[in-house]
């Protein structure tokens, strides 16, 4: 090859290089020019499902677009991960990010996308307040009185949980496993429909986020203790799991998503819309009103949250054996 023909294809390349990066910020200049769809991959009604929808509201006049909700529960989410990681790295397809499906179920199970690499983290805004809860005519005073029954009946006890892989279901597993009791699981796709499972006495306790205060606050339910590690203030009188003489706590986070290759100036308008409508007093009141935890992390923060939980949740599972540890 000539050194004139070389030359010849350098300027090439690089004129095409320049186009292509001149072509990707006109895109991200003019984002958003349509709406765009946010998959949450739970049932509606939950705790993360209503402050998903508090903060992308208020996020709406940060974007000048509107978002359009579309709640995707089937296979534990796996159906929401999976067209969000097929999506066009456009920032027309985001989704609602949970620890649940991103740092916990490729450890449950075999899982048809790859969370390290197949996504783009934007933000995170909150954690689950997790509460363990049983009705209020429940023989169960105390944590105790109900992992003594299990323990004396095993597998009698029923669990609701909003999935099986959810941290409320691996607290209360590892719970159940320090106490030397064995319960049932029962999953309902989101923490809602699991209160309801509980209020309507198809389940004897609930391990649920939020949306289990309102009735506590009626009277129609007990909570026995939270999985996290400091007392909840809407929730007070409530002990944490280290009060209740257990030498750990659990939390997960909730945040925003979407898939790889996203150019970063459509990451960096998308992570600044959601992390400034964490300010409206609309989003603060749901997130109050749920008591979901503030977790305030930009793009850089929630990538490393994700490569720590892949981490952290895989030592956890194999403690429990469960999932693909379970042999």
């Amino acid at each position: 090859m000539t050194v004139s023909r070389r030359k010849a294809m350098i300027a090439a390349g690089a004129a095409g290089g320049a186009l292509a990066l001149g072509h990707a910020r006109a895109q991200a200049q003019s984002y958003p020019s349509r709406p765009i769809t946010l998959l949450i991959p739970f049932a509606p009604g939950g705790a993360t499902d209503v402050t998903m929808r508090a903060l992308a509201k208020a996020a709406e006049s940060k974007l000048g677009q509107p978002i359009t909700i579309v709640n995707r529960p089937a296979g534990g989410g796996a159906q929401a991960m999976q067209e969000v990681a097929r999506a066009a790295p456009d920032g027309y397809t985001i989704m609602n990010s949970t620890a649940i499906q991103f740092a916990i179920a490729p450890h449950m199970r075999e899982v048809p996308y790859n969370a390290a690499t197949d996504y783009t983290p934007i933000m995170n805004y909150g954690a689950f307040n997790t509460f363990i809860a049983v009705r209020a005519d429940s023989q169960f005073q105390t944590l105790k009185d109900l992992t003594d029954y299990a323990k004396a009946n095993a597998r009698v006890v029923t669990v609701g949980v909003s999935v099986i892989g959810a941290s409320s279901h691996l607290g209360m597993a590892r719970l159940a496993q320090e106490a030397g009791a064995q319960v049932t699981f029962v999953p309902f796709g989101g923490g809602a429909p699991a209160v309801t499972a509980l209020l309507g006495r198809h389940i004897t306790s609930a391990v649920v986020s939020g949306e289990i205060l309102p009735h506590a606050a009626s009277g129609a339910v007990r909570l026995l203790g939270t999985l996290m590690g400091a007392r909840v203030p809407q929730a007070p009188s409530v002990p944490t799991i280290r009060e209740l003489g257990y030498n750990w706590e659990l939390n997960s986070w909730i945040g925003v998503a979407g898939p790889r290759g996203m150019p970063d100036a459509i990451v960096k308008r998308l992570e600044a819309a959601f992390l400034e409508a964490m300010n409206d007093d609309g989003f603060k009141r749901i997130m109050t009103e749920t008591a979901t935890a503030t977790n305030r992390q930009d793009n850089a923060a929630a990538r490393k949250q994700l490569g720590d939980d892949l981490k952290m949740y895989e030592a956890l599972l194999r403690q429990l054996r469960l999932g693909r540890y379970a042999n």
